[in-house]
């Protein structure tokens, strides 16, 4: 019993440090690979428009709740002038307001300055030229009373995540067509892609040069060119 044992064992031994030595085999051959860069990039209309004000107002020293009354009516004069215009203000975002003092020569605090920030979403294309309007030219706004200190609109893409995934597949299309050129030229045959890394996200205006190492996201142009690369190692048989 103990002889047929040993000799079970030793079989297992011998079995295991075949297995053991192919994989150490396998893992110091020599892969040849090649890496290359591919690319894709794609023009695209912005669907969500964002018209951002800051508004501000004052107070005397004796009186800084006045400063908080004047906010929270332009707030109000704002959501009406919105409403007039057939805009829905329910889309109105409020972000928190700040003060700060100021101050006269002796150190004397003399009145209070307020601001506060407000955005308006709008998702119909249709109507952004109303909202560029409006924005760009402030008439029609300032007459309602409200002191407006800075007007801007911004643009962005509902459906960027999705974009995303379509635009790394064509550069991944691309790396595959450049390593298969690469390997046309050295008479080898084009492997499996071993690995591949995405570069970060390039947001601009159409036609524009600039990168950043850590990607851009244009949101002044409504019209947007995303681009992205991907570096992948491809095998050489």
């Amino acid at each position: 019993m103990n002889t047929k044992i040993a000799f079970i064992i030793g079989i297992a031994i011998v079995i295991a440090a075949m297995i053991l030595g192919c994989f150490f085999y396998q893992a110091r051959k020599s892969v040849n690979t090649i890496r290359v860069v591919g690319y894709a990039a794609g023009d695209y209309d912005s669907d969500i428009l964002k018209w951002k004000i800051a508004i501000s107002a004052q107070s005397p020293q004796n009186d800084m709740m006045r400063g908080f009354i004047s906010l929270n009516n332009d707030i109000t004069r704002f959501r009406t002038f919105l409403t007039e215009k057939g805009f829905d203000a329910s889309e109105l975002e409020i972000m928190p307001s700040w003060n700060y003092a100021n101050y006269n020569r002796d150190g004397v605090i003399t009145s209070y300055h307020f601001e506060q920030n407000i955005a308006f979403t709008l998702k119909n294309q249709a109507r952004f030229e109303e909202i560029e309007n409006l924005a760009f030219d402030l008439t029609d706004l300032t007459k309602t009373g409200i002191i407006i200190k800075n007007s801007a609109v911004e643009y962005y893409i509902s459906e960027l995540p999705e974009l995303k995934k379509e635009i790394i597949g064509e550069a991944t299309k691309d790396a595959l067509q450049r390593a298969q050129q690469v390997a046309n030229t050295t008479n080898t045959k084009l492997g499996k892609l071993l690995n591949g890394r995405v570069g970060v996200f390039q947001i601009t205006e159409p036609l524009s040069v600039e990168v950043q190492s850590y990607g851009i996201y244009s949101t002044h142009t409504k019209k947007k060119q995303i681009s992205v690369t991907l570096t992948g190692d491809f095998e050489l048989k």
